[in-house]
């Protein structure tokens, strides 16, 4: 088996349970700079019990999910309603992971959460230079849309139905 296909088999993906908060503190103050930027808009350097406590929480109207090999935490995907314009999403993944398909593994367990809830239809913001994420949307959103606000695009669509194959 090759080393990504052993990584994917050990990736676990988990809605948070009580004590995620500190693990996911420290994955999201363990990104690089750039990375927590792209995730948050900012530089942020430090996490906050309160960003804790709304990044672990699942609620009506929000779905949040972890990446996890073994104990630790290697990606967080966060997904909130957007006043009925289908979710807003957040997604991060752990530098030395990313090309792997964490990000797949958690859009994927995302779309059979909306689909079982009724609905496939997303928003995220991303900055403008971000070509990566943004490229990324582009082959799975099918009927993508962009709208470009400043250094920030948001972009609308449809995440591909469960079954379909994910490039």
């Amino acid at each position: 088996m090759a080393p990504d296909a052993d990584l994917a088999a050990r990736i676990v993906i988990r809605r948070p349970v009580a004590g995620d908060g500190e693990p996911v503190g420290r994955f999201l103050i363990g990104l690089s700079l750039a990375s927590r930027y792209h995730r948050f808009f900012s530089g942020i350097r430090y996490i906050s019990p309160a960003l804790l406590t709304t990044l672990t929480t699942v609620a009506p109207g929000q779905v949040v999910l972890l990446a996890l090999d073994g104990e630790t935490v290697v990606g967080h995907l966060m997904a909130t309603d957007h006043d009925g314009d289908g979710v807003d999403i957040g997604i991060v993944v752990a530098e030395d992971y990313q090309f792997r398909g964490i990000g797949r593994k958690l859009l994927q367990e995302l779309t059979n959460a909306l689909s079982d809830g009724g609905s496939t239809r997303v928003r995220c913001d991303v900055l403008g230079a971000n070509y990566f994420v943004l490229d990324w949307l582009r082959r799975r959103l099918p009927d993508i849309r962009f709208v470009r606000h400043g250094e920030t695009i948001t972009v609308h669509g449809t995440l591909a139905a469960p079954g379909n194959p994910w490039r």
